[in-house]
């Protein structure tokens, strides 16, 4: 249990992206789970920050800005968080608007691979499901859930949608010191999200963080439902040893691994805040 008592999470999806629950209702159910601060952290995209800001000021619930970014890495998942940064930084915007041009590049390739294994879909439904601007493979995977092609989107992934399976298509990403760099030019903190789905050895991922720190990288998100309690472990001696802040979060998205609730995962999260005054003191070292 970390030091401070008052738990938070820093990483949480809304309907901006992939998750199931608009932002106020995110930052309601935030608040009655008797968190301290949150950070939403929709894919690719700031659109719901706005109102889950406006929710939080007026539950006095301490809502960071964030968002979570796709990176190229090679036979695995690397993902960005930026935390504390202008959501409304031209910059960061024209490369979200960019993310966004990928993600509609792709999405229509991964249906026609499965209309031609029997299971066509529109994108018309594929879009309600996601019902704001980011729409991405879960939202496939809800609408094939409600095809009835498959019994759910676990199910949707491990047969067809995942990276190896016969509906999958790669899509075009940023470098990760591009999405490093995109963040801080916004004035916004850089975290690697959870190092786990790297598939490398602590060794090598360990030389992954070390790399990316000289380009600029912020902290490690060391407290994640996908981490065992030894890489949990591990990686928050990482961050003590490059000087990094240790961030946590739940990676919430209300549907997908049902098991995973707000604020504490499977029962083996407790983030304190001192995460987000080590993601404060960062900002604050970078300024004149």
């Amino acid at each position: 249990m970390p030091a401070d008592p008052r738990r938070v999470d820093l990483h949480i999806h809304t309907t901006a992206s992939d998750g199931l629950y608009a932002p106020a209702e995110i930052v309601r159910r935030a608040a009655e789970a008797g968190l301290a601060a949150i950070a939403i952290t929709d894919h690719d995209t700031v659109a719901g920050l706005g109102e889950a800001l406006d929710a939080g000021r007026r539950l006095g619930l301490e809502v960071l800005t964030g968002t979570e970014l796709s990176a190229e890495f090679p036979n695995g998942t690397m993902h960005i968080l930026g935390y504390g940064f202008d959501p409304r930084h031209p910059a960061l915007l024209s490369a979200l608007e960019q993310y966004r041009r990928f993600r509609d590049e792709r999405n229509p390739q991964i249906l026609a691979k499965l209309a031609e294994l029997g299971m066509p879909i529109r994108y018309e439904a594929v879009r309600a499901k996601a019902g704001g601007e980011s729409v991405g493979r879960p939202h496939i995977a809800q609408a094939l859930v409600e095809a009835g092609h498959v019994t759910g989107v676990d199910e949707a992934f491990r047969l067809y949608l995942a990276r190896g399976r016969p509906a999958y298509v790669n899509r075009r990403r940023a470098s990760p010191e591009e999405a490093i760099g995109m963040i801080r030019a916004a004035g916004g903190a850089a975290v690697l999200a959870h190092a786990g789905q790297l598939k490398r050895t602590m060794q090598e991922v360990r030389r992954i963080v070390a790399d990316l720190a000289t380009a600029g990288l912020d902290g490690i998100e060391v407290w994640h439902p996908d981490h065992s309690a030894d890489d949990m472990r591990a990686l928050a001696v990482l961050a003590r040893q490059l000087g990094l802040a240790a961030t946590g979060g739940t990676d919430y998205h209300g549907h997908v691994r049902e098991d995973v609730r707000l604020g504490v995962g499977r029962g083996n999260l407790a983030v304190g805040y001192e995460a987000v005054e080590a993601l404060r003191a960062r900002l604050a070292a970078r300024k004149p």
